[in-house]
């Protein structure tokens, strides 16, 4: 593991528990109207018609795979919320498919970033303005399902009050994205540096939060969680 990974995953459990359902959804819309605006763009880039056959399929893949991975995710959300007795082995089972998904999906952009390497070095700069919003939304769907992920751990030991106890808790703690905009990077990472200690310091109070997220993101690093620490859409511009 690396020295940021802690903060890095502090900041991603956030964002993710501050998205609620009516947002994920908006992110999901914005996210299909980002995917269109860069498939269409790369059609743009005048390359070969062999290239473009290629990026369309490319991108029928992925979208195909998001839209799974957008099931998976609002399937676990349902589960939790729907108080049945089977809810846990709903949620679990969504979210083992998610993983499988996700994998899959981490793939699939690495061969369109591949791809659009092709592109020349003036459509390079533009795509990556779209990209970078690409990987924003992505970030963010990714780190919802790991906080479902966690809440799924937390419920089967708490009920669902304690846990959003817990949530809160949590969020007290930790920097708000609206409050370390703007900061420079080192100091946002001294901020969630200072969180991380102190959740620590007070591990009696979180209810075993902190022993779930070593156990699931901090010490055991999927493959797929390695893939997605260094994936990124954005290409070299010159």
């Amino acid at each position: 593991m690396t020295p940021h990974r802690p903060t890095h995953l502090l900041a991603r459990l956030e964002l993710g528990f501050r998205t609620d359902s009516a947002r994920l959804q908006m992110l999901e819309q914005d996210l299909t109207a980002t995917m269109q605006s860069a498939r269409g763009f790369g059609k743009q880039s005048g390359s070969s018609e062999v290239w473009n056959t290629s990026w369309d399929q490319q991108w029928d893949h992925v979208e195909q795979l998001q839209r799974g991975i957008h099931g998976y995710v609002r399937e676990m959300q349902g589960a939790l919320e729907s108080g049945e007795p089977d809810r846990f082995a709903r949620a679990l089972a969504a979210w083992d498919a998610f993983q499988v998904e996700d994998a899959n999906l981490a793939d699939g952009l690495g061969v369109i970033q591949a791809q659009a390497n092709g592109m020349t070095a003036t459509f390079r700069k533009n795509w990556n303005q779209l990209a970078h919003s690409l990987d924003l939304q992505f970030e963010t769907i990714h780190a919802c399902a790991q906080t479902l992920r966690i809440k799924l751990e937390l419920l089967r030991l708490h009920s669902s009050e304690e846990v959003g106890d817990l949530v809160r808790a949590i969020l007290a703690k930790l920097p708000d994205r609206a409050h370390v905009d703007g900061m420079d990077a080192a100091t946002v990472e001294q901020e969630y540096r200072t969180a991380f200690t102190e959740l620590q310091q007070e591990h009696h109070r979180f209810l075993g939060l902190l022993d779930v997220v070593k156990a699931l993101l901090l010490f055991v690093e999927t493959p797929a969680e390695r893939v997605w620490a260094n994936r990124s859409l954005r290409v070299e511009e010159a």
